[in-house]
């Protein structure tokens, strides 16, 4: 996506029109690289989000209002001090960058007024968020750096905050980029003035090109070329005035793509959308959520993948050891064949020829003995074999029914990492993970007591709720539901449980058929099955726990099938 000079001078002027003159109500900091500041303004409330995340930098209004840590970190605790109360007085860029700049005037302890700037660089991996007081000194930053060698600059409190060195040309400057562009011999011309002008993506610069109609491997320019192609350059620097302005986004799935400041015509499929600040919005909200939730459950994911192959691997070496049990018989055979032979051996003999009575055809078989014991002591070595077996027949078996079950259980935390975003929901998977052996039970900060909520649907006034792992499943199943509500599960395949909550009306064919829709979406099957995957359903008072008494393992035997689709419906979700 454009992220550049043109794109962000365009969405910070969307941004000053709602902002300027608004009071900063809240500040807080739900990820380490990511402050969101109530506004209060024109009889509105609005969430400014500014984030420097590296993969991910971005600046809007109206996006997700995400859970706070129980303790606010301190750039944003100082940030509150100094900002809560203050009033925006206007948004705009600095130094013709992607550097936004928040100017507020706000208030010290006695009641003064003290003037700051809120600065945001939306640089990819050098973005970063600066509180600066009136003096250009910087009061706080989110980032610190004693001194970066790339950036020539040192990002610390009480340090001069200046603006990063730059060593291209601006794009406001009409007359140098003239000059510029009459050295230009050939080759790609896009990147050439990426290469010399400074807040160009590359895609807008080959946008340009195709505006003014120059060729992108023009050979050459003649000054009617230079000047069509400048005065382009100047419109797109002010675009948000010009009749170009045409916010739009490209949506792929999961709600992602790209934001465009105008049809940029390399691109097909562009819908155009109310602002640019919308289609920021549904194109990196969405983004930023899944790799959150990826980062946040990265050691969750290795801590699962590392159980689930322990437990197979055991399960492995114990079916094997199992194999070996099916001699247990045989071994107590070749004692029994061995002390009836006893008057025909001696010790030192290496093998014994005996004829297997137990064998209806009475054939003569070789049985291999240790030739420093006596025959009566081959005998019971071989008895000993047999007893030991026959010991380990039993322990594994029992160890092979514990090792199904654990296995059984671990298997739907899969989709429940897929599932969880916030951060009750990972601690709940942190425990669970813990209580089973894949992580290391480690002391916890205290936290609230309010648990996360499942996921809630309403169709056609039936309310289905979605448990998200094995603590919501249980918790939904046997303490929620009633036993006239419908619970649902996808057969042979791992995955949420669905309740459809009836409250004592029948439920309908279509809000049966939907809940299990999204039952199949919320599990293990789709990704077995590109078509149809089948589904049970029953009143919930047909369920009984598991007798292991694991979390959210069920047993029933009256029950339908259904065969469906997977969907998510959000259409449905409850808001």
């Amino acid at each position: 996506m454009p992220n550049d000079y043109v794109t962000i001078k365009a969405l910070v002027s969307e941004i000053d029109n709602f902002a300027k003159g608004g009071k900063i109500d809240k500040v807080n900091m739900p990820e380490k690289d990511e402050i969101c500041i109530n506004v209060r303004n024109q009889g509105q409330n609005r969430l400014l989000t500014i984030s420097c995340n590296a993969n991910n930098p971005r600046i809007h209004l109206d996006g997700d209002k995400k859970q706070n840590p129980l303790t606010a970190p301190s750039f944003c605790m100082h940030l509150r001090k100094h900002l809560t109360g203050g009033i925006i007085n206007s948004v705009s860029l600095l130094g013709e960058d992607r550097i936004v700049c928040f100017d507020i005037t706000s208030h010290n302890e006695m009641r003064d007024k003290v003037d700051f700037k809120l600065i945001a660089e939306m640089m990819g991996r050098y973005s970063n968020i600066l509180l600066i007081k009136g003096n250009s000194t910087i009061s706080d930053t989110l980032k610190q750096v004693s001194y970066d060698t790339m950036t020539k600059r040192c990002l610390l409190a009480g340090a001069k905050y200046e603006l990063p060195p730059q060593s291209k040309l601006l794009p406001t400057q009409n007359k140098k980029i003239s000059q510029l562009l009459k050295s230009y011999n050939g080759n790609d011309l896009a990147k050439f003035l990426i290469s010399n002008v400074s807040g160009l993506a590359l895609i807008t610069a080959r946008q340009i090109l195709l505006d003014c109609g120059i060729a992108i491997n023009a050979n050459k320019l003649d000054d009617k070329d230079i000047d069509r192609l400048v005065n382009t350059l100047l419109e797109y620097c002010d675009i948000i005035n010009s009749p170009k302005y045409s916010p739009c986004a490209l949506i792929g799935e999961n709600m992602g793509g790209d934001f465009f400041v105008t049809k940029y015509q390399e691109f097909d499929g562009l819908q155009p959308t109310q602002s640019l600040n919308r289609a920021v919005v549904l194109c990196t909200v969405e983004k930023d959520r899944l790799e959150r939730r990826q980062d946040r459950t990265k050691f969750l994911q290795k801590a699962f993948n590392s159980q689930r192959k322990k437990l197979l691997s055991k399960l492995e070496k114990d079916k094997n050891k199992l194999q070996e049990c099916e001699r247990t018989e045989e071994m107590k055979k070749l004692g029994d064949l061995i002390l009836s032979n006893a008057w025909a051996l001696k010790k030192g003999d290496k093998v014994a020829k005996v004829v297997d009575y137990f064998d209806e055809n009475a054939p003569t078989i070789e049985i291999p003995l240790d030739e420093r014991l006596t025959p009566q002591q081959n005998s019971q070595a071989y008895y000993k074999k047999y007893a030991k077996l026959k010991r380990t027949y039993a322990a594994v078996t029992e160890q092979l029914e514990k090792l199904m079950q654990d296995i059984e259980y671990l298997e739907p935390i899969a989709p429940s990492l897929e599932i969880c975003s916030t951060s009750d929901e990972i601690a709940e998977l942190e425990d669970e993970l813990a209580s089973i052996g894949a992580l290391k039970k480690i002391r916890k900060e205290k936290r609230k007591t309010k648990p996360s909520q499942p996921i809630a649907y309403e169709v056609d006034e039936f309310v289905i709720l979605v448990g998200k792992n094995n603590l919501q499943n249980d918790k939904l199943t046997f303490k929620v539901a009633n036993g006239g509500d419908l619970w649902i599960h996808t057969k042979d395949a791992h995955g949420s449980h669905v309740i459809v909550f009836a409250e004592a009306r029948e439920i309908p064919n279509k809000v049966t058929q939907i809940a299990c829709e999204i039952a199949a979406y919320y599990s293990l099957g789709k990704k077995d099955s590109g078509s149809k995957i089948p589904c049970d359903y029953t009143p919930r008072r047909n369920l009984k726990r598991h007798p292991s008494g694991k979390m959210g393992m069920v047993l029933y035997t009256t029950y339908k099938t259904a065969m469906v689709i997977p969907n998510e419906h959000k259409e449905y979700l409850s808001k």
